[in-house]
């Protein structure tokens, strides 16, 4: 059977539609969101490619549809997946998963409502495949006991898109709601699982027709990092540069970064999931060290070369990376088709899923991952000879360097080996390294003005990253509370300076996915404004950073009323500690606070308001006077 009348719901980019199209299913009318995906829809529509010229094309938000326009219509089948945000793990990193409690995550209600009003055979719902483990399975029952109590049969399970001759190793849930009768999910196309044998489809077999002969590897993409993305071995990413790996320079911490940073592919095989919005260093990148074009990535998500994605390239990556594979769709589709549309209740195109069957991706995830080492260890012996191995550091002579700061903006630091004359506020600095301790002595020299700030930092286990040194201590006094910024920047100078880093969050770790080495001790001394100098000190402490802490915790704590506290976390945002809050970032719902970091985002592009970005500062040395 052919021509499937089907509603496609939270349509993005169309990639569950293309899917569906070439199984037979005829999107009769697509409800998306955002126009810029719109523009998509409707200029494949416009050219009669993957949907009918007649296919309706709804820009609005769902909760504006109104679905009694296709009742009676012939609807047999609604496709689409709800934003994925507040079930992800990207919503994780950002601040949490607040699930069904965000607006976001209640967009399954309206999917309800609509299959009530216009009562299809069949529904595929598509989502993260974190969703079913959101929040110990609280919003996933949720949806589950919706779905179940408005008429369906439920049938759902976490794939991976290679598994289905997607170039691209893609973990989505996957859920097929059937009115009457029930569904199996077809058998892997490709891969050790699959009945075939076909092997999974690599990155270099899927664009091999769009590479320039003769094309080098390129140089880098400038900035903080892209100097690095030429010396990683296909396949791995920014953690080729950790003492973990064995690299005898290490520039990162373990798990400092998001896993696709610097993450270059290996052409032999699928690649890892597209990203929507990748920041500038964000993989995968090409294996000549460079962006994948969109031709490129479009067969990387398995869509046809005549369908076309508008827009610019950021926005034609972001529709790219927010799509459904087509082929996956393809797929599911015709498996429902197969089991809910024929007489004979058989799929004739694609083997189906014993009761038995167990994929083992994930195992073979697992299996990848130890090939990383291997990889990197073969990498760096080629360049360097050998692997380093990290024993407890050696003892380094006592040296102390006494140097003045000055500083005319907030981000430049100008520094002189003397006083330099005529600048009325800058600080003595005195670095001493004694064995493996760097000590900071920090005094502000200004005039008219008395320190009356004092304020202790130490950190300990920067062993592993920095070889010759394990802790750190700084000892300083200030004149405002402000200054405390100051004094973070001279501790990242210190020892960023002593090792291959670029910035204190590069050795401290990712708040969201820490390897919890390095730990930071704070104290501050604040007679002026005792409250916020406590506030500032039990944030500044590692073990009460990265995890959510009650509101009413702090507000008996610190003795606080919620006035006071709301204005003390705006002081300290002021100062730029990373203070996320329901206000600054709704995912993560009412009553509830995190700190990221012990220490103030010190980078000019890191922005505390949403995700952080670094970029390189200049350092500006002048002339002794």
């Amino acid at each position: 059977m052919s021509g499937i009348k089907t509603l496609s719901l939270f349509s993005g980019a169309g990639g569950l539609d293309v899917g569906f199209h070439m199984a037979g299913f005829k999107i009769v009318a697509c409800v998306e969101l955002e126009s810029k995906y719109c523009k998509s829809l409707e200029e494949n529509r416009s050219r009669g490619v993957f949907f009918d010229k007649g296919t309706v094309i709804h820009n609005m938000d769902i909760r504006a549809f109104d679905p009694s326009i296709y009742k009676d219509q012939g609807i047999e089948c609604i496709i689409g997946g709800p934003p994925c945000q507040t079930f992800s793990a990207a919503g994780r990193r950002s601040g949490g998963v607040i699930g069904t409690q965000d607006l976001r995550g209640q967009l399954y209600e309206e999917y309800c409502n609509i299959l009530d009003v216009i009562k299809p055979r069949v529904f595929v719902f598509e989502n993260v495949y974190g969703l079913p483990g959101a929040n110990n399975g609280g919003p996933w029952r949720e949806i589950v006991k919706a779905f179940s109590e408005h008429g369906y049969e439920l049938h759902a399970e976490v794939i991976d898109a290679a598994d289905y001759g997607v170039p691209q190793h893609r973990e989505r849930l996957v859920m097929v709601g059937v009115r009457n009768g029930s569904f199996c999910f077809p058998m892997p196309t490709h891969g050790p699982d699959s009945l075939s044998g076909e092997p999974l489809v690599s990155v270099e077999k899927a664009i091999a027709s769009l590479q320039v002969p003769g094309e080098t590897k390129g140089s880098g993409l400038g900035g903080l990092y892209g100097h690095l993305l030429p010396e990683v071995p296909e396949g791995l990413n920014y953690a080729f540069f950790t003492a973990e790996m064995g690299h005898p320079e290490p520039v990162f911490a373990w798990r400092s970064k998001f896993h696709d940073l610097l993450y270059k592919v290996n052409r032999k095989e699928p690649c890892r999931t597209l990203k929507a919005s990748p920041g500038k260093f964000t993989g995968p990148f090409h294996w000549n060290s460079r962006h994948f074009t969109i031709d490129e990535l479009k067969r990387l998500q398995s869509f046809p070369d005549q369908y076309e994605i508008v827009g610019s390239y950021g926005q034609c990556v972001e529709q790219i990376g927010n799509s459904v594979p087509p082929r996956l769709a393809y797929c599911i589709a015709e498996s429902v088709k197969g089991q809910i549309f024929s007489s004979e209740k058989v799929c004739a195109k694609l083997d189906l899923r014993p009761p038995y069957f167990k994929s083992t991706f994930r195992q073979r995830q697992r299996e990848r991952s130890q090939q990383f080492k291997v990889v990197a260890a073969n990498a760096i012996k080629e360049k360097y000879g050998c692997l380093t191995e990290y024993s407890d550091p050696e003892a380094v002579q006592p040296k102390t360097e006494k140097i003045f700061v000055y500083r005319p903006t907030k981000y430049l630091r100008e520094l002189s080996a003397k006083k330099i004359k005529g600048v009325s506020q800058q600080s003595q600095v005195l670095i001493t390294e004694a064995g493996t301790h760097i000590r900071i002595d920090m005094d502000e020299q200004c005039s008219g003005k008395q320190a009356l700030l004092h304020v202790e930092i130490k950190i300990s286990g920067l062993k592993k990253y920095l070889p010759k040194f394990d802790t750190l201590s700084l000892s300083a006094n200030v004149s405002e509370i402000s200054e405390v910024f100051f004094c973070w920047k001279e501790v990242e100078a210190a020892l960023v300076g002593r090792s291959k880093f670029f910035t204190l969050i590069d050795i401290y770790g990712h708040y969201a996915n820490r390897g919890d080495v390095v730990d930071v001790e704070f104290s501050i001394e604040n007679r002026s404004n005792r409250k916020l100098a406590e506030l500032i000190s039990f944030f500044s402490q590692t073990s009460n950073c990265g995890d959510f802490i009650s509101e009413e915790v702090l507000l008996t704590k610190f003795e606080l009323t919620r006035q006071e506290l709301e204005s003390a976390i705006d002081s300290m945002r002021a100062l730029r500690y990373d203070v996320r809050t329901w206000v600054s970032h709704p995912i993560i719902g009412r009553g509830r606070v995190i700190c990221t970091y012990p220490f103030p985002l010190l980078s000019p592009k890191a922005m505390v308001e949403s995700k952080v970005k670094f970029s390189t500062e200049e350092v500006v040395y002048v002339d002794s006077v």
